[in-house]
């Protein structure tokens, strides 16, 4: 398995995407049956692989991602070959970085902050590299502006 199994819960919200898997898989509804009475193992390893395809998708489709703690926003931008973390600390206690409006505010306002970019190399593919910061607490973001942020203050 390349990625972690999906949760269960997540796995109920993709049933007919799991049917078109199963389907476009050979494995009509009756024998998928069968296997679930019969052979947990060759289940699980099923189940496994639709995972894997899932967040293949996902990763494939995502280029931010953020981890937002109250005094620092951390957001890594990934495309092949570079990681691009921008950093905005904030040294005031009375503004609290996981709030949406809070960042607004510190977007808007950038010389009130402590703010860095830096640009490593990676030798894995931009899907494993934004997995594994999934895996340590990064959600993916859409916001088009960090992404901006970053490209601008990089140069």
């Amino acid at each position: 398995m390349k990625y972690t199994r999906l949760p269960l819960k997540d796995l109920k919200d993709l049933e007919k995407e799991f049917v078109d898997f199963l389907a476009v898989n050979g494995i009509p509804a009756d024998e998928w049956v069968k296997l679930k009475e019969n052979d947990t193992q060759k289940v699980e390893g099923i189940i496994d692989q639709f995972s894997d395809v899932i967040w293949e998708g996902v990763l494939r489709k995502t280029e931010l991602v953020e981890l937002r703690r109250k005094d620092i926003l951390t957001v890594c931008k990934v495309v092949e070959g570079e990681l691009s973390t921008l950093v905005i600390k904030t040294y005031d206690e009375n503004i609290d970085l996981t709030q949406a409006d809070e960042i607004a505010k510190a977007l808007a306002n950038l010389e009130n902050y402590e703010v860095n970019v830096r640009v490593d190399p990676i030798t894995k593919l931009a899907t494993e590299q934004l997995f594994e910061l999934l895996q340590i607490g990064f959600y993916i973001s859409k916001d088009a502006q960090y992404s901006e942020l970053i490209d601008k203050l990089k140069k």
